[in-house]
């Protein structure tokens, strides 16, 4: 290990161990101290300080100084296959908690029929959840999924458990593989309200479309995630006879604890 990356690493740890003893919204020493204290360059200081305010450990104030913050909760993307003969879902870290907005049997209409492949009048269980982590708001989920499938549901257990467990434990439904896209978007007024967000803010928008093991799409979910508390890492399989990463060598799945 070079000296920089010595002098790097023990910057980091030295920053964590104030963050940890500090709660949110805390003051920390300036940069031009820590680097006194810590024997080292400003711009080598200043490379670390911005990783922690990338990752949401440390706060940036203009004219104020530096402050704790909320490390983002970062959901890992994997490849390869679980043992049920899909993609293999890490938890996100943290606790994650429910609490359903609304719940109705409506029409599936073009938009939701297209997606799902069935008849716009087929029916569909529409159901919107705040996702909490450690009691704090993180994201807004409008799930649909057949209605045919789930009669007589439970909805209070979507909010104390995990809504694929209860597919699987008591519909005989086991989500199989699912195509997932995402996109950074601006909260509306509805997103902004639930997420504790200003109109207009970032947000990470989440669509997914779900297979079971039949191979049937059952379930469309929409969701939006805090910009400023959220990031998905992806882990990815390359073939050493490549020289870049392409669709044949990286397979990648997102999951959130607790679906």
């Amino acid at each position: 290990m070079t000296a920089s990356l010595r002098k790097r690493d023990r910057a980091r740890e030295h920053l964590i161990g104030l963050i940890e003893t500090r709660a949110i919204g805390q003051a920390i020493p300036s940069e031009r101290q820590l680097s006194a204290d810590l024997g080292i360059s400003r711009p080598t200081l200043r490379s670390v300080v911005d990783e922690l305010v990338r990752d949401g450990w440390l706060v940036r104030e203009h004219g104020r100084g530096m402050f704790v913050g909320s490390p983002k909760i970062a959901q890992e993307i994997v490849g390869g296959p679980s043992r049920t003969g899909g993609a293999a879902y890490p938890p996100a870290p943290g606790t994650w908690t429910s609490r359903v907005l609304s719940h109705s049997v409506i029409p599936a209409g073009m938009a939701i029929g297209s997606r799902l492949r069935i008849e716009p009048g087929a029916a569909v269980l529409r159901i919107a959840r705040q996702r909490l982590v450690d009691g704090e708001p993180m994201s807004l989920e409008t799930i649909h999924v057949l209605d045919e499938l789930v009669p007589g549901i439970d909805i209070s257990a979507i909010e104390t458990g995990s809504f694929y467990a209860l597919l699987r434990d008591q519909y005989g439904v086991i989500p199989t593989d699912a195509e997932q896209t995402h996109e950074a978007a601006a909260a509306d007024a509805t997103e902004a309200a639930v997420l504790g967000l200003t109109e207009g803010a970032p947000i990470l928008t989440l669509d997914r479309l779900t297979r079971d093991q039949h191979g049937r799409l059952f379930e469309y979910t929409h969701a939006s995630y805090r910009g400023d508390r959220y990031r998905v890492t992806t882990h990815l399989t390359l073939d050493a006879t490549v020289d870049s990463v392409s669709p044949q060598t990286a397979h990648t799945s997102l999951v959130n604890k607790g679906f």
